[in-house]
C-alpha cells in the first residue's frame, strides 16, 4: 500500500473513533432524560389489560300489586260475570256504572247485584211488562229518565245498548235512593215503582219483597268476593 493510502486509512479510523466519542458522549445526557421522564410520567395501560368493572346483578325487587280503579275493578267483576259480553261493551258499562257512582252516589256493587237479579249479565234479556237490557228498564220509565237526565234516547231500542241501558238504569235507581231515605224501600221501588211504595207505606206496611232480599244476597256476595267499592251502607237495607 502507498503512502498515501495508508494515511488515508488512518485518517478514516481516527475520525470514525472520533465520531463515535462524540455521539455516545451526546446520547447519554438524552438516555437519561428520556428514562427521568419515563418514570415521572407512568404510561396508560393497554387497554386490553384493563379489566372491566364487573357488574354484581342485585335481586329483582318486588314491585308492589297496581290497585285496580273503580272502572277496573267493575270491568274484571264483568269478565267473571259476563263472560259473552263483548269486551269494549263491559268498557262501556263499567264506566257507566263509575259514572252513576260519582254523579248519583250509588253504590257499584248494588247496581251490580240489581243487574245479576234482573238479567243475569244478558243484555238482551227481556221480561214481563216490556223490561229491556241488562237493568231490565221499561221504555215508559227510560224515556222520562233520559229526558230529564239529557241521555240520548231512540226509542225502546236504546236499551239494547248495554251501556246506554246501565246509564239510565242506575240513574233511575239513583233517584229512587234520593226519594226514599230506607235503602230497602228504594230497592223495592225500583222493582214494584214508587207510587205503589208509597202508598203501601201510607197504609202503614213496610214492604219486604222476596226481590229485595235476593238483591242483597247479591249484594253480600259480591262484598264478599271483591270487596267494598264503595262506602255506602247498602247493608242497612237488611233491618227489618
Amino acid at each position: 500500500m502507498s503512502k498515501l493510502g495508508t494515511k488515508s486509512v488512518i485518517t478514516r479510523a481516527a475520525l470514525g473513533a472520533g465520531l463515535a466519542l462524540v455521539l455516545s458522549a451526546c446520547q447519554a445526557p438524552w438516555t437519561t432524560a428520556l428514562l427521568k421522564e419515563r418514570v415521572l410520567v407512568p404510561e396508560a395501560p393497554s387497554p386490553a389489560l384493563v379489566e372491566a368493572p364487573v357488574e354484581v346483578e342485585s335481586a329483582p325487587s318486588a314491585e308492589a300489586p297496581q290497585e285496580l280503579s273503580l272502572k277496573g275493578q267493575i270491568a274484571a267483576v264483568l269478565v267473571e260475570r259476563a263472560p259473552n259480553m263483548h269486551p269494549v261493551d263491559r268498557a262501556r258499562v263499567a264506566g257507566a256504572i263509575e259514572t252513576a257512582q260519582r254523579n248519583h252516589n250509588v253504590d257499584p256493587v248494588l247496581v251490580l247485584a240489581v243487574i245479576h237479579q234482573e238479567s243475569r249479565f244478558r243484555a238482551d234479556a227481556r221480561g214481563p211488562g216490556n223490561s229491556i237490557g241488562l237493568m231490565q228498564v221499561r221504555p215508559f220509565v227510560a224515556a222520562d229518565v233520559a229526558r230529564r237526565h239529557n241521555i240520548p234516547w231512540a226509542g225502546a231500542k236504546t236499551l239494547l245498548d248495554p251501556a246506554a241501558n246501565v246509564q239510565i238504569g242506575a240513574c233511575y235507581l239513583g233517584e229512587m235512593l234520593q226519594m226514599f231515605h230506607d235503602p230497602a224501600l228504594a230497592i223495592t221501588a225500583y222493582n214494584m215503582g214508587p207510587t205503589r211504595v208509597r202508598r203501601l207505606v201510607a197504609r202503614g206496611h213496610n214492604p219486604r219483597p222476596a226481590y229485595l232480599y235476593s238483591v242483597l244476597k247479591h249484594v253480600q256476595a259480591l262484598t264478599s268476593e271483591i270487596g267494598r267499592l264503595s262506602p255506602a251502607p247498602v247493608e242497612a237495607a237488611l233491618a227489618e
